[in-house]
This record gives structure tokens, C-alpha cells and sequence, in this order.
């Protein structure tokens, strides 16, 4: 019969199984008592071994340090070598700009004193024109329900090729100067020229003898072709001469053409 007033069963159980972790927790040599300390032996060993660890650690920290200056040169050397290397690129870059300038000067002054540059000039739209001449203007038909009689770009081609078949010394088209590279496209229901949008009336200006241009275009193929257009599908235009007339120089980007000349064949 067990006494109430004492721990029950299972504490004590719990008691017995912590005394036996605490005993058996270390190995029994631990409990073995050394009667004679560690031989002469031992103790030369552990100390070499202490003295190897020394001097390994030592011989690192004096090469470390040892090196560390020649890291240090090395990295200056680098840092100097890039220095020498920027100066180097900005001085070639100082050069190239000063020699495109030099040939710009030297192909400007080629051509301003090149005999029959100037009529060149104008024709490729390098220059701007002022000079007696004609003015076209172009506009839809009023009824806007009737496509075909909107202004489209091929009238307006048109037009210019007349003009330059009669006689023009230079064209232009709401202030947009044309040369051999212009494109007259539409865009939607706009015309574009040189890839800028012209809104109505489209102005057509051309230089030159003012009778001659004006007559030469009525009669030809383009003026007949504006007034069979104005008949049949309502258009209007008119067209007037003019005693001066203003037209600036096509941008250089425009005259710049990207070209290589043909190979002749060796078969």
C-alpha cells in the first residue's frame, strides 16, 4: 500500500531514469584517474606542433605584409595606365573633329569657287532661290462624299513634273523645297511631302521665266490633265504668275544620298 503523503509512481519513475542519465552521461575512462602525468615525449610533441602553428602563422602574416605593397604598385600602375589611356583617346577625338573641320572648310571652299557650281546648287535644292516665277494652288472638291474628288498624291506629282517639264529652275511645295530625293506620298487622307503632312489649298511654287513657265505648263500634258480633273471630278486650283518668289534650301539630311557605284562584270 502506498503511503498518500509520498511522491507517486510516476515521479518517482521520472526520478530513477534522471539518475541514470546522470551517471552513465560520461564515458568511464573519464573517471579514470592518470597515476603518472604525460611522458617527455608528449610533451615535445604538443610543443612542436604549437611551435609549427606559430611559425606557419608567422611566415603568413610576414607575406601578407610583404605583399601588400607590390598589390598596392600594381593598382596605382593600373589607375595610371587608364589615365594615360583617356588622354590618349581624348586627344585622338580632338583630332578627328579638328580634321572633319578642315575638310567641311575644304569642300565648302571647293565648291563655292568650282566653275558652274552655282547652277548646280539650285538644281539639287542646296541653296535657296528668289526670282520671278509661278504659283499653283490645288484644293478638293467641295463635295467631300466624292473620293474622287479629293486631291490625291499623284496630282500633285504630277503638277511638279509639269512644272519641271516646263522649265523650272526650282520647286517647292507649302515652303517644302524638293530636290532628286523628295517623295510626295499620301498618308491617310493627308499628303505628305519630304514625310510632312500639307494642308489645302496646296501651294505649288516654281522659279523661273514667269510667261514661258506659265504657258509651257498650261498647254502641257499637266495642265491639261488639272483642268480635266477640275471638269470631271470638281476640283480647283488656279494658277498666276508671280515677280518674286522666296524658296529656302532643302535641308542637308535631304541631300545626303547614300550610294555605291555598279561593279563592272568580269564574265
Amino acid at each position: 500500500m502506498s503511503d498518500p503523503g509520498g511522491p507517486s509512481p510516476s515521479v518517482r519513475d521520472a526520478e530513477s531514469i534522471l539518475d541514470r542519465l546522470a551517471a552513465t552521461a560520461l564515458d568511464d575512462d573519464y573517471y579514470v584517474q592518470r597515476e603518472t602525468p604525460p611522458g617527455p615525449s608528449a610533451r615535445t610533441l604538443t610543443g612542436v606542433v604549437l611551435a609549427s602553428f606559430a611559425l606557419l602563422f608567422t611566415i603568413a602574416f610576414v607575406q601578407t605584409r610583404n605583399d601588400r605593397p607590390a598589390t598596392e604598385a600594381e593598382r596605382e600602375a593600373l589607375i595610371e595606365n587608364i589615365g594615360v589611356r583617356q588622354d590618349l583617346v581624348a586627344s585622338k577625338r580632338e583630332t578627328v573633329e579638328r580634321l572633319q573641320e578642315e575638310i567641311a572648310d575644304l569642300q565648302a571652299e571647293a565648291v563655292v569657287q568650282g566653275p558652274g557650281v552655282s547652277p548646280l546648287r539650285v538644281a539639287a535644292g542646296a541653296t535657296a532661290v528668289r526670282g520671278p516665277g509661278v504659283v499653283i494652288e490645288i484644293e478638293s472638291a467641295d463635295d467631300r462624299e466624292r473620293p474622287e474628288g479629293r486631291v490625291s498624291d499623284t496630282d500633285v506629282q504630277l503638277v511638279v513634273n509639269g512644272l519641271w517639264l516646263a522649265g523650272a529652275e526650282a520647286v517647292a511645295i507649302d515652303g517644302h523645297r524638293l530636290t532628286s530625293t523628295s517623295a510626295i506620298r499620301s498618308a491617310g487622307e493627308a499628303i505628305t511631302v519630304n514625310y510632312r503632312s500639307v494642308g489645302e489649298p496646296i501651294v505649288i511654287e516654281a522659279v523661273g521665266d514667269t510667261n514661258t513657265l506659265r504657258h509651257q505648263w498650261e498647254e502641257g500634258p499637266s495642265g491639261r490633265y488639272l483642268a480635266t480633273r477640275a471638269d470631271d471630278d470638281g476640283l480647283t486650283w488656279s494658277v498666276r504668275g508671280s515677280d518674286q518668289i522666296d524658296l529656302p534650301a532643302a535641308p542637308e539630311a535631304r541631300l545626303r544620298v547614300s550610294a555605291r557605284p555598279l561593279r563592272r562584270s568580269t564574265s
